[in-house]
């Protein structure tokens, strides 16, 4: 499911260190040597994650004392969560109908609408001025000027309506691949494409396991820009109740929000997906709220997340 590097095919050599790709890659049986290119580093992670989500996989008594906490202490129907240990991707807790059917994630599609952007612009973001409504935002008064980081931080619809015009469907499609997720038939449109509408539906365990990916390998070229958005997402942006909630330990975490595919229905669900902590995570959250906007799921998988790590 990997593709052609995009580090590599600028002429790095994006080596991580030693220490989290070998956790990774030896906590599920794979042993790589040598220097590690962005596809090597994509690879090796990918198919850790396939060993962790097999049965050989044996749930250990911390994920079983995750699994209950979260039962017993967030019961709603309306909350749905995945859990995964970060380093090896192997699951921890699940309450999630219909697990392994895709479902439209909102604005979680956008970092990797960046990457595919910054692969076809010598990994170059622009900068854009929000105007709000009238450039298609949700922020009626817009977000002013913004840099990837920042729109990122805050969800700018007009930051991505911008990048996803020179975009077409197999760029988006082919940069998802890398990451081991799959976006199925392309919409049309700008909004659209950029998680509006509901049109691409994503299975969310891929969908975090991608996250993680992207985490796990923060000087591959693109991506040290987006982390430091999702960083600043859980500090002050739409995910900003997950940093309140931590007391100020950083975390990574992007917000959305999608039309509901379940029921009951409602106008729509707020996804967040957190990493914890933000610098090497070892936990990865991904939590839908139903009949809320993203920045409302944020304030409980916050407090979700402060309760998992209370257990470490």
């Amino acid at each position: 499911m990997v593709g052609r590097a995009w580090g590599k095919e600028r002429g790095r050599h994006v080596t991580e260190e030693p220490s989290p790709l070998g956790r990774r890659c030896h906590a599920a049986g794979v042993f790589i040597s040598g220097s590690v290119t962005g596809e090597g580093f994509l690879a090796a992670m990918l198919l850790a994650f396939l060993f962790a989500a097999s049965p050989l996989a044996a749930a250990s008594l911390y994920d079983q004392s995750v699994s209950l906490l979260l039962r017993e202490r967030y019961a709603s129907s309306d909350l749905s969560y995945i859990v995964i240990d970060a380093a090896t991707g192997r699951l921890i807790a699940s309450r999630w109908d219909a697990i392994t059917e895709p479902v439209p994630v909102g604005s979680l599609v956008k970092p990797f609408l960046a990457l595919a952007y910054a692969q076809k612009h010598d990994f170059r973001y622009p900068g854009y001025f929000c105007h709000g409504a009238r450039d298609g935002c949700w922020l009626p008064r817009g977000h002013g000027p913004v840099d990837i980081s920042s729109a990122i931080a805050y969800s700018c619809n007009a930051y991505f309506m911008n990048i996803v015009s020179t975009l077409k469907p197999e760029d988006v499609d082919s940069m998802a691949q890398r990451y081991g997720f799959f976006l199925g038939q392309a919409p049309s449109g700008a909004a659209q494409m950029i998680g509006l509408g509901g049109a691409w539906r994503i299975d969310p365990q891929e969908l975090l396991h991608a996250y993680v990916l992207l985490a796990a390998a923060p000087r591959v070229a693109g991506a040290a820009e987006l982390l430091r958005g999702m960083a600043l997402s859980a500090k002050m942006g739409t995910a900003g109740a997950v940093g309140l909630t931590l007391h100020g330990a950083a975390a990574l975490a992007k917000t959305g929000t999608a039309p509901c595919v379940h029921q009951p229905r409602a106008p729509g669900d707020g996804y967040v997906l957190m990493l914890y902590p933000a610098d090497q995570p070892r936990l990865a959250l991904l939590v839908r709220v139903h009949g809320v906007p993203g920045a409302r799921a944020a304030e409980l998988g916050g407090r979700m997340l402060n309760s998992v790590i209370s257990l470490q």
